[in-house]
């Protein structure tokens, strides 16, 4: 027997299991191979994971069972793959198993048999292998992997956010903060990422950090299976690995060992900071040499060379630099003024907000000043809010809470900025009274800290003695902030006399809006923050006896779908200064791509090399951009996925360029991770999202509004006429429908007023061509959802 078999699977179900041995026993009956499973070498005294590493190490070919999304069966598959072992996935064939599979699968490259019986599994694995090239899979993902950087971190974050969650994304930080290269595989802002990138990221980071989901949150499933593989990656490429869940996690048993259960913030700080700590320090005393090297395979000549840099701007705030396109919104936010950025995650919100934050901070007269309230706990304020009900104490706190937030971050910075200096602040100088103030006053402490008290006491002022809506409030300003608004707005303008200006930006917002009924609440409170942008510019500005003039300019970055349903509470939306960020113009949009190759070519390349030289000319009669600009979403994010994808798909298959087919494979790939990446984006905010999307499958591309409103009511929680037409709208409002305004012409709203247009354009021409609305799948989720092409 040429093939040693290892088969790894779930115990439960028992009939899943016992067709998997059965079909062990067929492959050893055979004599094709030598099959084990690993119940047959019982780890007794040992670790078990540490016995089913061994007989990997030991095997050839490794067949594991998929079918339950085991977590400890992911591991092994992870660790497997990392080995260099040739890897068959198998999954027991019914609806559920195959929905399941469809909405996990990053592992479009491995083969997967899909099985009803042992024999049915036996013969189509030695089948398989009979006829499998020898390259395993590990041969093509690691013709593309980048060279391990000193001091990086990959950390993995969960879907749902939560007190563990929070406190992570603020340790992590704080690494960046202070010169840790992070890579995030955030699901909020990429979806899921294929698995070429999910290797490089492993590869190339120094140490892994991942966090388990428990069973009450949503996706867990997904979440959970995913970052398993990850870390059985991790652990056979030599990383550093910490697993951090919570105690209501119910993790594998086979390895426990490697997980840390989050109790609170203190210990979990002092273990991150133990582990990292070791982590670098072991890895940096090897010489940044991979104790596992790994053996390179040069690309095709013509494909090495292309590195289109990462699709999420937050990991990539290193190199953002070489191939940033500067639009208009990017000027906007260089120049003196406070405005409201609004646009869809993947439009450039965090690069203009990343790329302006550095060019401003190269004037050394400038204070730059980035404020995340992702790394706060706004739950807590939200539920005061809510408390307060709809009177004007609600917007008085919110106002309160948002200065004081702001006055002390500008504060902090200050500090911070003038403490880097080579002279450090001198004694009895306005920044060291600054600086006294805000230790003084607690505020020096994590913000975090100041938040939860601060809501501690505003909770008790809520549930004290009845007084005056005036004494209310008072009461409401001291336990929020006291008079310390008012010293700190004195103090800053003695410290900040010499600043030319002072910028604040405010970013990443979205972690405050979130599934629940208190969705007004959570719009009061943003729309507090786009009121108080203008007025604390206002404030600043002013200048007296008592009070110097500093230049203060406050830009917010915010979701489109957010920012719509925040201004409808807004008092004066017309005052707030917006601007959309949008890449409706191809040319525009081209540039992204253009820009990224050119970084990387000799001066004096042209642009228009890329796609003359590197990728085939015409897809499907199409030039080959137009075929992709008309597949993709309008938004720089989809469109590096959707590259990186064809030229990694041309890569493995050897082609000099990447051709028709790797377009295709890539358009596959992309469909996917757009459909995952519209799932997390907004299943926070619609309930029954996934289990619509997923009724259309199968659909014709064009369908008339009375049909699809039927498949939406066919969803328990939709059944009636009234709710189904709120989720169509809902459903266009995401761009996942687009409504049709002229005979045969569709377009894709994604703000209130093009919606509003674009619903009576829809009743017009229906009422001309005597036929009902209809609507039009967007391209980008055709492929997945195996959606029919209409022809009109």
């Amino acid at each position: 027997m040429d093939y040693k078999v290892f088969l790894g699977y779930s115990k439960d179900p028992v009939d899943v299991s016992q067709e998997i041995q059965q079909a062990a026993t067929l492959i050893n009956k055979s004599r094709f191979a030598e099959a084990k499973t690993w119940e047959a070498n019982p780890a007794t005294g040992r670790i078990i994971i540490e016995t089913v590493l061994q007989d990997i190490d030991d095997s050839t070919i490794c067949l594991f069972d998929v079918t339950t999304l085991s977590e400890n069966v992911l591991f092994e598959v992870g660790y497997a793959f990392s080995q260099r072992k040739h890897i068959v996935l198998s999954v027991c064939k019914t609806p559920e198993t195959m929905r399941t599979w469809r909405a996990f699968d990053i592992f479009s490259t491995i083969g997967c048999i899909f099985y009803e019986t042992g024999s049915e599994l036996a013969s189509k694995f030695m089948t398989g292998i009979e006829e499998a090239s020898e390259k395993t899979l590990w041969d093509d993902v690691s013709q593309a992997l980048d060279r391990t950087a000193r001091n990086s971190l990959f950390y993995v974050p969960t879907y749902h956010t939560s007190e563990a969650e929070r406190n992570l994304r603020r340790m992590v930080g704080k690494e960046r903060d202070l010169g840790t290269k992070v890579t995030i595989a955030d699901p909020a802002e990429q979806g899921s990422a294929p698995l070429a990138w999910y290797v490089n990221a492993v590869y190339a980071s120094a140490a892994t950090l991942l966090q388990m989901s428990g069973e009450k949150h949503e996706r867990n499933r997904l979440h959970n299976a995913r970052s398993a593989f990850i870390a059985g990656l991790a652990r056979g490429l030599g990383r550093p690995l910490l697993v951090v869940v919570e105690e209501d996690y119910d993790g594998p048993v086979d390895y426990k060992d490697i997980l840390y259960t989050y109790h609170n913030k203190k210990r979990l700080a002092e273990k991150i900071g133990q582990w990292r700590e070791q982590a670098f320090r072991a890895w940096n005393k090897e010489g940044m040499e991979d104790s596992n090297p790994t053996p390179k395979i040069e690309l095709a000549a013509e494909l090495k060379d292309l590195k289109f840099g990462d699709y999420v701007a937050e990991n990539e705030s290193d190199t953002l630099d070489e191939y940033f396109v500067e639009t208009a919104e990017y000027e906007a936010i260089l120049s003196e003024s406070s405005v409201v950025f609004v646009g869809r995650k993947g439009m450039g919100k965090s690069a203009n907000m990343i790329r302006a934050s550095q060019v401003l901070r190269d004037d050394k007269r400038n204070l730059v000043c980035v404020v995340r309230p992702t790394n706060y706990d706004l739950d807590g304020l939200v539920s005061v809010l809510h408390s307060l009900g709809g009177d004007g104490n609600q917007s008085y706190l919110v106002e309160s809470f948002w200065r004081f937030l702001l006055y002390s971050e500008i504060s902090l910075e200050a500090v911070a900025a003038a403490d880097r200096l080579p002279a450090g602040i001198g004694n009895g100088t306005p920044m060291a009274r600054l600086r006294d103030y805000l230790a003084q006053n607690d505020i020096a402490e994590e913000f975090s800290v100041r938040l939860e008290r601060v809501i501690e006491s505003v909770r008790r002022e809520m549930h004290g003695s009845a007084r005056t809506i005036e004494k209310q409030r008072e009461r409401i300003a001291q336990a929020l902030h006291g008079n310390i608004v008012g010293n700190l707005r004195k103090l800053l303008g003695e410290a900040l006399r010499d600043r030319h200006r002072v910028a604040l930006l405010v970013d990443n917002l979205d972690s405050a809006w979130m599934k629940s009924a208190q969705l007004k609440t959570q719009a009061v409170l943003l729309v507090g923050l786009l009121s108080t942008v203008g007025r604390i510019a206002e404030e600043f500005r002013r200048e007296n006896n008592k009070l110097r003039s500093v230049n203060v300019t406050v830009s917010v970055f915010l979701r489109s779908d957010i920012y719509d349903e925040v201004i409808k509470e807004a008092r004066e939306p017309d005052k707030i200064n917006t601007k959309r960020i949008d890449w409706n113009q191809p040319e525009l949009l081209k540039r992204v791509m253009d820009e990224r190759y050119l970084s990387v070519r000799p001066k004096g390349t042209s642009p228009n090399e890329l796609w003359e030289r590197y990728f085939c000319h015409r897809v499907d009669g199409k030039p080959t951009l137009d075929y992709i600009l008309s597949t993709v979403l309008h938004r720089p994010r989809d469109l590096v996925f959707f590259c990186k994808a064809a030229v990694f798909s041309a890569a493995n298959a050897r082609h000099p360029a990447v051709e028709e087919s790797d377009i295709m494979e890539a358009k596959k790939n992309y469909s996917k991770f757009a459909l995952d990446a519209l799932l997390v984006e907004y299943g926070s905010t619609m309930d029954h999202l996934e289990e619509v999307v997923y009724e259309f499958a199968g659909c014709p591309s064009i369908m008339p509004k009375s049909e699809i409103i039927e498949i939406v009511k066919s969803i328990p929680g939709l059944t009636e006429d009234g709710q189904a037409a709120q989720f169509l709208e809902g459903l266009v409002k995401i761009s996942f429908l687009g409504i049709e305004v002229r005979e045969g012409i569709f377009t894709y709203p994604d703000r209130a007023d093009d919606l509003r247009k674009a619903k009576i354009l829809a009743r017009n021409a229906s009422r001309r061509g005597k036929r009902e609305e209809r609507y039009e799948f967007h391209p980008a989720y055709r492929d997945f959802l195996e959606i029919e092409d209409y022809s009109l």
